[in-house]
């Protein structure tokens, strides 16, 4: 039987005061049996308890067991039964699950802290209910489940209540202390579902050396009775007057009659509350003059000494700690394999767990985690000042209501899974900037790119506006139009409705003829469009001499559309592939953030260097494998289902599927370098033969350097120099998808680099061993098949470099080419293209070497010295050459 509880609390005007009296409890319960479920709300007088501390949800969970005896079962709309949880386990709806909005918010399980209840966060789960579809596992003292039981039944649940799940909507696990490797462990048995992690002082530093692991294996010498000793209750006469004076608007706090168990008092100030943290709530409501904040942190305290009591007795503490150990050693070593992005919380003063050393290790070792310490907090985090977890969210950009994906999702496909070719989620302006603190930010402040762009006539201007615009719902884009103004808004709210009142009263001849008028203009509208891109399209009666005018027609149809509402068919950027590609974050990142474009790049399979298994393409196209783009990868024509994911788990490894063996070598396979996650995160791909074909058909812009590794690991005296192969099989793919081709080039970053030893270098040097010739000749090749071609070398032999005087970056995409279906089978008009193509890369770096000698700040002190503006203000950018 599953057990699920709506628990809704008033929210109080003010952290911490007390419930007004006369207030109500709404608790709302669902108890689902195998085959059905049955709905029941009660309404309790909350009077009689204002003083005392909000019911957690042990407390309700508690009578729960009980009234799901007696409910019985009715049939409901589901067919497939609720799985059976472990007894003394319990998953709690905390949100008002009837409420369409309900429904729209993301959806969270939170998985508590150690004492099974979430004692020390549960003030803020109204908070929380109210933002999120919220769910909260509870654990009755009772519970003897193995860590993989509760595992495997949360994880089964979890499946069955997310089954029919949208896609944009975002799932979380929140994890506290203990809860927080049952939700790494969650988080990875059901990767295709769950997208984002909170973890708040997770425990998975929990070894014998730690505190926690002293404390466990003292308390397995200690004799139980000892646990369970209550110190001498104290006399009455002085109970009373150890009692705290009576506020106004409080009652009177007093010690426990009866004292709690020697292990309660012992965790209390470990698990809870921390003692530094009260002294400074009691010491700042004291010195503020407001006493009865200092009395409320007091009673708080007593509160969670009194609930451990009743929720973690011995017994149960020592199960879970075994618990713990088993949890650990099964999630930690998979911690690298773990794909979801992933916040976790530490508090600087957390003895038990040491989670400020923790935080950082998880943000090393996770593929998309990142860290926020709060420098006062201990191991209560969520239960002292600045702990509220709301705020936090929104400050840091971890909230979000849905996800945008780069491309349309088709049903059933894995959009959690990171470097393959189908859709992925776009990184949110916060998920850019953590990513830009680390690695483009220090490119941004040395080498101070400059963007330019070419507008549909020819002229070329400052900035990215000859790029289309693509905004989709809930995507943050810079670039886009400001909305119209409150007025503008309301004044054609008004005519709308007045239109609407004209035709009511017109009659139904009116209305008719409005409808019709409606119908016509759209049919005009797709009649436009289409008849704007089919120009080009009806190239099966246009000879081979109107191609480029076709073509024309083409580009100024779709130049007129992205300047309406931007362009969203499939973009295929080609450019010059500089030493080692540095250059390709910073540029990435700024037409992301400017045009909403997600440039899916090409990337060379040595950069994902693991044992994972490939993106999934693996499978082939047998329709179309004498495709192939410059860049190595070549393409199929037919789609095919994949037969892996991105990270190389068999598509049926989740749940039952996939063999024992092949599971275990993926768990413990080992995850790519920080680049590899970073790229994948913003979309990247291996080049393999059918990726560009699927983003392509999928209408992604796709980012494809043609010179391959060879243009990348350029030799001696060959800066700024292009390689790219004979054939013109990347305009081939691109004009079978009518794909649209923009040009860049790149300079500056070959500049900034002194090359030391170049590839040839490093294989006639006597450093160049047999072992290292083996690794060379074992290296993954990017060029396959038709794309391969016998005058380009593909040896991965990366080049010896060191930084030099940072020289100014900088960019300009050219003048789009449209492509049609019609020229996929005309090789000439793809040569042609082609052609175009290179050549306007290459007039592109003539165009950046000879402007940037026009540009005042070129040289790096002068620009450095403007930039960084001392003492006058902030930090701004240095101008450049007119174009």
């Amino acid at each position: 039987m599953q057990v699920t509880m709506n628990l809704q609390r008033p929210m109080p005007s003010q952290q911490g005061r007390a419930r007004l009296p006369g207030s109500q409890v709404v608790r709302t319960v669902t108890c689902s049996r195998l085959g059905g479920s049955r709905r029941h709300t009660g309404v309790v007088d909350a009077s009689a308890t204002a003083g005392a501390p909000s019911p957690t949800a042990a407390d309700v969970a508690s009578g729960l067991h009980a009234a799901a005896n007696i409910i019985g079962s009715s049939s409901g709309p589901s067919t497939e039964p609720w799985p059976v949880l472990p007894s003394g386990v319990s998953i709690i709806g905390l949100s008002d699950a009837g409420h369409k909005e309900t429904q729209r918010l993301p959806f969270l399980l939170y998985c508590p802290d150690i004492d099974g209840a979430g004692l020390t966060s549960s003030d803020q789960h109204p908070a929380w209910a109210k933002a999120f579809d919220m769910h909260a596992l509870t654990l009755e003292p009772d519970c003897r489940a193995s860590f993989h039981e509760l595992a495997e039944a949360a994880g089964s649940w979890l499946r069955r209540q997310l089954a029919d799940v949208p896609p944009e909507r975002p799932v979380y696990l929140l994890g506290e202390g203990w809860g927080g490797v049952l939700a790494l462990q969650l988080a990875w048995d059901c990767r295709k579902l769950v997208n984002r992690l909170i973890l708040v002082n997770p425990a998975t530093s929990f070894a014998p050396d730690t505190p926690l692991g002293r404390l466990a294996e003292l308390l397995e010498r200690l004799p139980p009775g000892l646990l369970a000793l209550r110190p001498p209750q104290l006399p009455q006469q002085l109970l009373q007057g150890l009692s705290l004076p009576t506020l106004p608007g409080l009652p009177g706090l007093q010690l426990p009659a009866v004292p709690p168990p020697s292990l309660s008092l012992a965790l209390a100030p470990l698990l809870g509350t921390s003692p530094q943290a009260l002294a400074r709530q009691v010491l700042g409501g004291l010195s503020s003059q407001q006493p009865e904040e200092a009395a409320q942190a007091v009673g708080r305290a007593l509160a969670q000494v009194e609930a451990l009591t009743s929720s973690l007795p011995p017994a149960a503490f020592q199960h879970r700690l075994r618990m713990l150990d088993q949890g650990v050693k099964q999630v930690v070593p998979r911690l690298g394999r773990i794909p979801q992005r992933c916040l976790v919380l530490a508090g600087g003063g957390d003895v038990l767990l040491r989670s400020a050393e923790e935080a950082e290790r998880l943000e090393e070792r996770l593929q998309r985690g990142f860290k926020k310490v709060l420098p006062d907090a201990g191991h209560a985090l969520l239960n002292e000042p600045g702990g509220a977890l709301l705020p936090l969210l929104a400050d840091l950009g971890f909230y979000t209501t849905t996800r945008v994906f780069s491309s349309r999702v088709k049903p059933g496909a894995d959009v959690n899974a990171f470097g393959g070719a189908g859709p992925v989620e776009i990184p949110s302006p916060q998920e850019v900037s953590r990513y830009a603190s680390t690695w483009t930010s220090r490119i941004r402040q040395l080498d101070s790119p400059v963007f330019l762009s070419t507008l549909p006539d020819g002229t070329r201007v400052l900035g990215l506006q000859g790029l289309p615009l693509r905004i989709r719902p809930g995507q943050v884009v810079e670039d886009a139009p400001p909305p119209p103004p409150a007025a503008e808004e309301e004044d054609q709210r008004k005519q709308e409705q007045e239109q609407q009142q004209e035709q009511q009263h017109g009659g139904g001849e009116t209305q008719h003829a409005a409808a019709s008028s409606h119908n016509g203009s759209g049919h005009s509208s797709r009649g436009h469009e289409a008849g704007g891109g089919g120009g080009a399209a009806s190239g099966a009666d246009v000879q081979e001499a109107d191609v480029e005018a076709a073509a024309a027609r083409r580009l100024e149809s779709l130049a007129a559309a992205a300047a309406a509402a931007g362009h969203e068919g499939p973009l295929l950027f080609v450019g010059n592939h500089q030493l080692y590609a540095f250059d390709m974050s910073v540029m990435v990142e700024e037409v992301l953030l400017k045009r909403g474009i997600l440039m899916r790049g090409l990337a060379h399979p040595g950069l994902f260097a693991s044992s994972r298994g490939d993106d999934g393409d693996k499978d082939g196209d047998k329709d179309g494998d004498k495709d192939g783009n410059g860049g190595g990868s070549s393409s199929g024509g037919r789609e095919q289902q994949h037969s892996a994911s991105a990270s190389g788990r068999k598509s049926g490894e989740e749940g039952k599927g996939g063999k024992e063996g092949e599971k275990k070598k993926n768990d413990e396979a080992l995850p790519p370098a920080f680049m590899g996650n970073m790229f994948q995160t913003f979309g990247a791909v291996r080049v393999t033969p059918t990726a560009m074909f699927k983003l392509l058909a999928a209408g992604e812009a796709v980012l494809l350097y043609p010179g391959g590794v060879r243009e990348g690991f350029k030799r001696r005296n060959e800066k700024y120099e292009l390689f790219w192969p004979q054939r013109s099989e990347f305009v081939r793919m691109a004009a079978r998808h009518g794909a649209t081709i923009i040009p860049v080039s790149a300079v500056g970053l070959e500049d900034s680099l002194a090359l030391l030893l170049d590839s040839d270098d490093i294989r006639n040097s006597l450093l160049w061993s047999e072992r290292a010739r083996e690794q060379a000749a074992a290296a993954p090749r990017a060029r396959v098949g038709v794309a391969a071609e016998a005058g380009l070398d593909e040896s991965f032999i990366p080049p010896l470099i060191a930084p030099a005087v940072p020289s100014r970056w900088y960019f300009l995409f050219g003048r789009p080419v449209a492509t049609t279906p019609d020229m996929y089978r005309d090789r000439a008009a793809c040569d042609k293209v082609y052609a175009d193509v290179k050549r306007q890369v290459e007039e592109g770096i003539d165009y950046l070497l000879r402007k940037r000698e026009q540009d005042p700040y070129r040289d790096f002190l002068t620009r450095m010295v403007y930039e960084q503006n001392p003492p006058f203000g902030p930090r701004r950018i240095a101008p450049t050459f007119t174009p």
